[in-house]
């Protein structure tokens, strides 16, 4: 065994659908921190192709037929010199490609290995059989009928209810399987993860193979399917990044298909989060590698995941509780990872919480997200004001009634208070958002005067995986947008982590492919929550809405859920995954006198007509603006939805761009104006006046 540690990074990595055949890069800092103190440009923007680190700008969302480009996945390798004890990693590691010298032998090769599927229609749906647990709740103690662990109701129920059936695992998953590409000679040749391309994996070796009877699965292979925007017949493809020997990964093109009923028509699209005989191509898979040395000798490395998902409409947009905060507090509190912040059931009170790590990401992200809401003045002035803190400030004197403003996620019975901070929809089964544990601890650390200005320098690599993740949606799963509660589940990772793997590593199964036949399927039903069953191909998007577009749609504002008080306030689902109302760029004035940019008005950033007089957004019912009223007109529109963007990075015509200060929707391809915006509306319709 090498002395060298190789790992994938980052761990887990998001490629995101688009209906062009172009893409760019997925982000690489987290969304919503200042990255750059003189520009005041903020993280989470994608990145150029062909680039190490140069920022998209607003004209590079789209290609020149207007067709929205997609986010591709990029993965590298880092050499650690000894095992992983602590967290952050005490050796920093460092990149290592083609040509480099590592223990005093060169790499000739990286073989690369990813398989893709998507396991959404053989799996359960997100809500019990009672309605009334969502999440992993659905999941706990032991049905007392059948002696077995609780679940909810399976999708597509016609086609029996026992996951582990052939039929179903045949028929119901989209399997694509393996494909295997070589970072020495790959570069700018696309692999595709389609029915025509030839399975292929690289053994520990680093020895590629050819899998000739995988059986590969798309929808149009089993059934007579009505379409939106052309089959479902790739999830993707993998490339070799020109000039450095990254791994690319591009998903599919964000297509939702439906399996035609006896009455030949398609099947019914009514739910926003379970449809079933419905199909989408988004999915998941693991992403392994080896390393091949000039002597002959190989090593494996400890791999990562890559996960399919919508776009991302509000890039530098941070959530308030990421996919970060969630994961990041499993790991705290019952895997032993940072014992001076947790251990023996509590949090430290010596911790001293980082003001620039801990602390400004949260406020930046309800600075952010006023950008994708309707809130008053008093509530833009309020969010301006919690991003201008400094760690220069005293915090009881800056904001003497902070405790009191923030929701203490320990405390059920603040669940239901709408005044208290974040204003923004709970969980399942939870009324209102809180922070995660350990977020509100070092909160409650720096308030107390418990905090130094920022934290110790992590490796390049581990930063990777936390501001990819900082990237994504936490907090709110019912079921989320990129990932779900699944990220709290101590099976879903490898929990043993001291030593070669390091930690938030998902918990692979190990994949034989010499097994295949093509008379069998070859995935079976994977990870399931509180169950010790590790992770296959599809497993982790199998937990999302089925097709995307709808839980996207729905997800505008509501009344909270549950609703103790009765509260016909509306609040926003997700505000930096899906932008709710904006400033488009094009309604911005300039003051010619003074030099800058004034704010017009906002529209709803999903705005569209439908071809009928019931289609389109138009409603009279306020908990229902902002999306389309039929789900399906939603499937058939979901590129012309526009992105929000700081304005350096959106060219004007007068003065060089619109400013650091201001983010403003652009590339939205809506020509209605949409129903009129108000500040923070109630669900209650306003009487006609007489």
């Amino acid at each position: 065994m090498s002395d060298t540690y190789f790992r994938v990074h980052p761990n887990i990595n998001f490629a995101r659908v688009g209906n062009s055949k172009e893409y760019y890069i997925a982000p690489e800092t987290a969304a919503g921190d200042l990255i750059d103190k003189k520009t005041g440009l903020f993280g989470g923007l994608p990145i150029k192709p062909g680039t190490e680190d140069t920022p998209i700008e607003a004209a590079d969302f789209r290609d020149n037929d207007q067709n929205v480009k997609r986010q591709a996945a990029r993965f590298r390798i880092y050499a650690y010199d000894s095992p992983q004890e602590e967290y952050p990693a005490a050796d920093g590691g460092h990149e290592v490609q083609v040509g480099d010298t590592v223990g005093g032998k060169k790499i000739t090769d990286i073989v690369w290995t990813v398989h893709l599927a998507n396991k959404k229609n053989n799996f359960y749906q997100i809500t019990s059989a009672n309605g009334e647990e969502e999440g992993i709740n659905a999941y706990k103690g032991i049905n007392p009928d059948t002696g077995k662990p609780n679940h909810p109701p399976v999708r597509d129920p016609s086609f029996g209810d026992d996951l582990a059936n052939t039929t179903r695992r045949s028929q119901l998953v989209i399997d694509a399987g393996p494909r295997a590409i070589h970072s020495a000679s790959g570069a700018g040749t696309a692999i595709s993860f389609d029915a025509n391309t030839p399975c292929k994996y690289a053994d520990s070796t680093g020895k590629v193979h050819d899998v000739p009877n995988y059986p590969v699965s798309f929808p149009d292979d089993h059934f007579n399917m009505y379409q939106y925007d052309g089959a479902i017949d790739t999830l993707g493809e993998l490339e070799i990044e020109k000039g450095t020997g990254r791994l690319i990964v591009a998903g599919a093109y964000g297509r939702a298909s439906g399996i035609i009923q006896p009455d030949g028509n398609a099947p019914a699209m009514t739910d926003p989060i379970d449809n079933d005989y419905w199909f989408d191509d988004t999915s998941d898979g693991p992403v392994n590698a080896v390393v091949v040395f000039d002597d002959g000798s190989t090593q494996e490395v400890v791999g990562g995941w890559v996960v399919t998902t919508d776009p991302g409409y509000a890039p530098q947009t941070r959530n308030v509780v990421s996919t970060w905060d969630d994961m990041f507090n499993t790991w705290v509190e019952e895997l032993g990872l940072i014992p001076s912040l947790y251990s023996g059931g509590q949090y430290q009170p010596s911790y001293q919480a980082s003001f620039y790590g801990d602390i400004l990401p949260v406020f930046h992200g309800a600075f952010l997200q006023r950008w994708n809401t309707s809130l008053p003045d008093k509530g833009v002035n309020g969010h301006n004001y919690m991003a201008q803190i400094s760690y220069q400030d005293n915090p009881k004197e800056r904001i003497p009634n902070f405790k009191d403003l923030l929701r203490d996620p320990n405390n059920p019975d603040e669940d239901g208070e709408g005044v208290k901070m974040p204003l923004a929809l709970g969980d399942a089964t939870k009324s209102f958002l809180s922070l995660s544990p350990t977020q509100y601890f070092l909160m409650m650390q720096w308030y107390d005067g418990v905090s130094v200005e920022d934290a110790p320098a992590i490796g390049g690599g581990e930063a990777l995986d936390r501001d990819v993740l900082h990237n994504c949606l936490g907090g709110r799963y019912s079921p989320g947008i990129d990932l779900t509660f699944i990220v709290r589940d101590v099976n879903l990772y490898k929990q043993s982590w001291q030593g070669e793997t390091g930690p938030f590593r998902v918990n692979q199964q190990p994949l034989d492919y010499t097994k295949a036949s093509k008379d069998e399927p070859f995935l079976g039903v994977g990870y399931v929550p509180l169950q010790k069953a590790m992770v296959e191909p599809g497993d982790l998007c199998k937990f999302m809405s089925q097709p995307w577009h709808t839980d996207y749609n729905s997800c505008a504002v509501h009344e909270p859920d549950p609703n103790p008080r009765q509260n016909n306030t509306l609040y926003w689902s997700w505000p930096a995954q899906r932008p709710v109302q904006v400033h488009p760029a094009n309604l911005c004035t300039f003051d010619t006198n003074n030099k800058v940019w004034n704010l017009g008005g906002q529209l709803f950033s999903v705005r569209g007509d439908g071809e009928g007089a019931d289609n389109g957004t138009h409603t009279n019912y306020p908990q229902n603006e902002g999306r389309y009223q039929l789900y399906p007109d939603f499937v058939a529109n979901w590129h012309k939805v526009g992105f929000i963007i700081q304005g350096t990075q959106i060219p004007a015509d007068q003065g060089s761009n619109y400013g650091a200060d201001k983010f403003l929707e652009v590339a939205s391809l809506f020509t209605s104006n949409g129903d009129v915006v108000q500040p923070w509306p109630t669900s209650a319709i306003p009487k006609a006046k007489s």
